[in-house]
């Protein structure tokens, strides 16, 4: 289900809320993963809603999300936007998202009029540049012909542990300047943590559930994805079923652009060995 053009233009066109009344949107999520929903389309719906409620979307600097419950594919999604606060410095927007009448998702998110103080940026990982790495092929099912992917692969520790779970670069080439549909393609990309959550079976597939709870990510600077981004996850804790996961996103000149913490439920599903 990949775009004809190469320009990103149909993954926009799925992550675009459709307004139907003051504040009101409706969206669907789209049938890509072999009919499992992706929590990533769910983030990606709710920014673009809240983008569209504001006079400056690019001053967005933070949402804080809760997964409440799961979602359908190729059902309607209606999402309303409260609007909390709209101050000078900071502007405060409340996403819920429903299906079937029950809240399935619920997001704050702030926006930050620009202003200048101390600078600090933890420095990017020493990788590869994207053009040494191989082609990533990603799978059969893979809606996402437009976007391209170099596995940087993870990153081992001294002490059996892991400095980094994944590191990707990725690029998704938008024919676009809109500053709205590069910030609902990142909310997207975001929760692409693949498997960074389970440092001890990161090249498993199918032997685990997951799902995402809760989902947190700053935006620090203006981000775009038709240059190279680096994406590097790491794993944090697995206690209790759980896990936490902490993202940062480089572009390629090596400025931090986004952070992320991430909690998924994890759970192994169990063993046939009839």
């Amino acid at each position: 289900m990949s775009s004809a053009a190469g320009d990103g233009s149909e993954l926009i066109d799925a992550l675009t809320a459709r307004r139907i009344g003051d504040d009101r949107f409706r969206a669907v999520l789209p049938d890509w993963f072999g009919g499992h929903p992706f929590g990533g389309m769910v983030v990606g719906h709710a920014v673009n809603a809240a983008l569209q409620t504001v006079d400056s979307p690019g001053h967005l600097h933070s949402l804080h999300a809760y997964f409440l419950r799961p979602t359908v594919v190729a059902r309607p999604v209606d999402i309303d936007v409260e609007r909390v606060r709209d101050g000078r410095s900071f502007t405060t927007r409340h996403v819920r998202s429903r299906q079937d009448g029950k809240t399935v998702f619920s997001m704050m998110c702030s926006f930050h009029a620009p202003e200048t103080g101390d600078e600090y940026d933890r420095p990017m990982p020493d990788v590869p540049p994207p053009e040494e790495l191989d082609v990533f092929e990603g799978f059969d099912d893979d809606p996402h012909d437009d976007l391209e992917m170099r596995d940087v692969g993870p990153l081992p520790d001294a002490d059996g542990t892991y400095i980094s779970t994944r590191r990707v670069w990725f690029r998704l080439p938008l024919a676009t300047e809109d500053v709205v549909s590069h910030l609902t393609a990142v909310a997207y990309m975001s929760d692409m943590t693949g498997t960074s959550f389970r440092p001890h079976s990161l090249g498993e597939w199918g032997m685990h559930t997951d799902a995402s709870l809760d989902h947190a990510v700053w935006f620090h600077r203006p981000i775009r994805l038709d240059d190279w981004m680096l994406y590097d996850l790491r794993a944090v804790i697995n206690h209790g079923g759980r896990s936490v996961v902490h993202g940062a996103m480089y572009s390629r000149d090596g400025l931090l652009r986004l952070s992320l913490m991430q909690e998924l439920l994890i759970r192994p599903l169990a063993v046939d060995n009839t």
